[in-house]
């Protein structure tokens, strides 16, 4: 498995201690959050309204002018790997977790498949601290991160708010995969992202657990604002 080993610096600490599960059939992620002191809270901004869970997605709104600060986001593209889409703003929710049984705070996830959802209880992009995003993969395609992994240094993502005011990130190093959903691999990997990034893309990965009814990991891959 690759690993971020970086330390956290400046503003960029810790947001939480996560475990996060995709349930492949039911489309939902979940894990436990401890928010951090400090963590910033959210911009206040117009966000785009939710996407039902049919996936079909509404009409996103065009790049314009680069944001000047924080923007809430409403559409993401990621030309490497086909995504132009929807972004919807979620916050925390509760679930059982399927590999422990507990009940667990975590981020709320998109109904559909195809599009995407920004976890609006904490930082938005470009505030300084990591934001996240995250979006479903699934065994049979047509989900919205199912290429997520193949991501390289460099490649672009751009974030655009409902005014069309965006920011242009570049990934930062390889994906990190096989962070197993079992163990704190994924908390471990978030809280120790890499000092510059100002975002993280989050996913499930691995074999499907029969048993648990999940995926068995997950895969992250950070961007920072250029």
């Amino acid at each position: 498995m690759r690993s971020v080993a970086r330390e956290l610096s400046g503003q960029r600490l810790p947001l939480l201690v996560f475990l996060v599960v995709l349930l492949a059939g039911a489309g939902v992620f979940v894990w436990t959050a401890r928010p951090a002191a400090d963590t910033a809270a959210p911009t206040p901004a117009t966000s785009l309204g939710a996407v039902p869970a049919t996936g079909e997605v509404p009409a996103l709104p065009a790049a314009g002018t680069p944001a000047d600060g924080p923007v809430v986001p409403g559409r993401i593209v990621v030309p490497a790997i086909g995504v132009d889409t929807a972004v919807e703003s979620r916050g925390t929710v509760q679930y059982e977790n399927p590999f422990t049984g507990r009940t667990v705070d975590g981020y709320d996830v998109p109904r559909s498949m195809r599009t995407t959802s920004w976890w609006s209880d904490g930082p938005a992009p470009g505030s300084g601290q990591m934001a996240v995003v995250l979006g479903h993969a699934g065994a049979d395609g047509g989900a919205v991160f199912d290429r997520l992994s193949e991501l390289s240094p460099g490649d672009e993502v751009l974030l655009v708010d409902a005014g069309g005011a965006y920011l242009r990130l570049a990934v930062l190093g390889e994906p990190v995969t096989g962070l197993d959903k079992a163990t704190s691999a994924l908390a471990d990997t978030l809280n120790r992202h890499p000092a510059d990034a100002d975002l993280a893309l989050v996913t499930c990965g691995g074999e499907f657990d029969e048993a648990a009814g999940a995926s068995e990991d997950n895969t992250v891959v950070f961007a920072r604002v250029v």
